[in-house]
C-alpha cells in the first residue's frame, strides 16, 4: 500500500509546506511597513499616524507567546495537531483583511483593524513555529530555519513591493483585496494538506489520539509560565533579551523617520518607494538573512551581531554628518540596502544566541517568548518616531540614534563561556 503524502510522511512537502506559510505572514507586513506606510505619508500622514499604524501592526507580534498554551492545548485532533490553528488562523486573516475596507480615510479605524489582523498573523506563526517544531529532524531543523526565515522576506516583497505597485496603480482598496485573495488561496494550501496519515481533510470526529496523548503529557499552562519566567530572569538570557530589544528599537524608529522624510521632503513617490523599500531593500535581506546562516556558524553568532549593528550604526552618523547626500537617489537606495542587511545578520545571529542562552525543558516556548520581546522593541520604536519627531529633526534622529545603538551590543553575553 501507498505512504499517504502528508507534511509526516514527506520531507520535502513538509519544507515547502512551512516555507510557503512563512511567505503568506510576511505578506500582511510588507503591505504594512511599505504600501500602507507610503499611503499614509503620501496622504498627508506625518510620523506620528505612520508610526501608530506600524507599531499596532507589530503589537500583536508582542504577545504572540501567550498563543503558545493556546495551541498546545489543542482544537479538533481529527485534523491534525497543528492544522486547526492554521486553518483558523489563516480564515480570520482573510475576513479582518476584506475589514480593512471599511476604513477608509479614518486613520484610526484603519490602525485598529491592522491591528487585529496581525492578531491572527502571529497566531499563524506560532502554530507554524509549533507544527515545525513537532516535525523537522535533525539537520533538517537547520536547513528549513534558514529557509523559512528567507521565505519571510519572499513575502514581505510580495506585500510590499508587489501589493504597493497594485496600490499606485489601482488605489488602496484594490490591494487589499488583492491581500484577500492570496490569503483565500493559502487557506486552500493548508485545507488540502494534512499533517499525518489518519487525518481528516475537513472538520469531522477525531481520529487519533496522538495529539491527545501529547497534549496530557506536556505541563500545564501555569507551570509552563513558571517556567518560562525562570528561564527568561537567567542572567545569560535576560542580556540577550535586553540587548535585543535596545538593537531593534532604534532601526523601527529611524525607518519611519526615514519614510515620511522621503514623502514629505524628498518628493517621493508611492510606486518608487515600493520599489526601493519593499523590493531592493528586501532582496538584500534576503540575500543576507542565508549569508548570516553561514557567517553566524563560523565567526559565532555574537560577532555577527555586534559587526552588524556597529555598521548599521555608523550609516546613520555618516547620514546625520550629510544631510546633502540625502537629496540623491542612490544614497537611499544605498541606505535601505545596508539597512536591510545589517537587520538580517542581526535577526540571525539574535536568534542563534537565544536559542544558545534557552533552557532545554522550556527552550520553543522561551524562544517564542524572544521572539515576541525584539517584536515589542519594534513595535516601541516605532511609536517612538512620533514623539523624537517633535524634538529633534531627522538628521539630529540619525545622530542620535546612531551613538546610541551600540550600547545594547554591549549586553549580549558571550555564549561559550555562559553555555545555556
Amino acid at each position: 500500500m501507498d505512504t499517504p503524502v502528508t507534511l509526516a510522511t514527506r520531507p520535502l512537502l513538509r519544507l515547502l509546506f512551512c516555507c510557503a506559510i512563512y511567505v503568506a505572514q510576511g505578506i500582511p507586513f510588507g503591505f504594512v511597513t511599505v504600501a500602507l506606510a507610503a499611503w499614509l505619508a503620501s496622504h498627508g500622514g506625518g510620523a506620528n499616524a505612520v508610526g501608530k499604524v506600524i507599531a499596532l501592526a507589530v503589537l500583536p507580534w508582542s504577545f504572540k507567546w501567550l498563543w503558545g498554551p493556546v495551541v498546545d492545548s489543542g482544537l479538533c485532533g481529527a485534523l491534525g495537531r497543528r492544522r486547526p490553528w492554521l486553518i483558523v488562523a489563516q480564515a480570520m486573516m482573510i475576513a479582518t483583511a476584506l475589514l480593512l475596507l471599511r476604513a477608509g480615510g479614518d486613520t484610526a479605524l484603519l490602525g485598529w483593524l491592522v491591528l487585529l489582523h496581525n492578531v491572527f498573523v502571529a497566531l499563524q506563526d506560532v502554530a507554524i513555529d509549533a507544527l515545525a517544531v513537532d516535525m523537522l529532524e535533525g539537520n533538517e531543523r537547520e536547513r528549513a530555519s534558514g529557509m523559512m526565515y528567507g521565505s519571510s522576506y519572499v513575502g514581505t516583497m510580495v506585500g510590499g513591493a508587489g501589493l504597493g505597485f497594485i496600490m499606485a496603480r489601482f488605489g488602496l482598496p484594490a490591494a487589499i483585496v488583492t491581500l484577500a485573495a492570496i490569503q483565500a488561496v493559502t487557506l486552500g494550501v493548508v485545507l488540502a494538506i494534512r499533517e499525518r496519515p489518519g487525518d481528516r481533510f475537513f472538520f469531522g470526529p477525531a481520529a487519533s489520539s496522538g495529539a491527545a496523548t501529547t497534549a496530557s503529557t506536556a505541563p500545564g499552562p501555569l507551570a509552563l509560565l513558571g517556567n518560562l519566567a525562570i528561564a527568561m530572569l537567567r542572567p545569560a538570557a535576560l542580556r540577550t533579551g535586553l540587548g535585543a530589544m535596545m538593537m531593534k528599537a532604534l532601526p523601527a524608529m529611524l525607518y519611519v523617520a526615514m519614510t515620511v522624510e522621503m514623502f514629505k521632503r524628498l518628493g517621493w513617490s508611492e510606486a518608487r518607494f515600493a520599489e526601493v523599500s519593499g523590493g531592493f531593500g528586501n532582496l538584500l535581506g534576503l540575500a543576507a538573512a542565508v549569508a548570516a546562516g553561514f557567517l553566524a556558524s563560523f565567526f559565532g553568532p555574537k560577532t555577527t551581531a555586534v559587526a552588524a549593528n556597529s555598521i548599521l550604526a555608523a550609516s546613520w552618523i555618516l547620514l546625520a554628518a550629510r544631510p546633502s547626500l540625502w537629496e540623491h537617489q542612490a544614497t537611499i537606495y544605498l541606505w535601505f540596502g545596508v539597512h536591510e542587511a545589517c537587520l538580517a545578520f542581526m535577526s540571525v545571529s539574535l536568534f542563534a544566541l537565544f536559542m544558545r542562552v534557552s533552557t532545554p525543558a522550556v527552550a520553543a516556548t522561551q524562544f517564542t517568548a524572544s521572539m515576541a520581546l525584539m517584536n515589542l522593541a519594534t513595535s516601541y520604536g516605532s511609536w517612538l518616531a512620533g514623539p523624537v519627531s517633535g524634538w529633534f529633526d531627522t538628521p539630529t534622529t540619525f545622530l542620535v540614534a546612531g551613538l546610541l545603538q551600540p550600547l545594547g551590543a554591549l549586553l549580549l553575553p558571550d555564549v561559550r563561556s555562559t553555555g545555556r
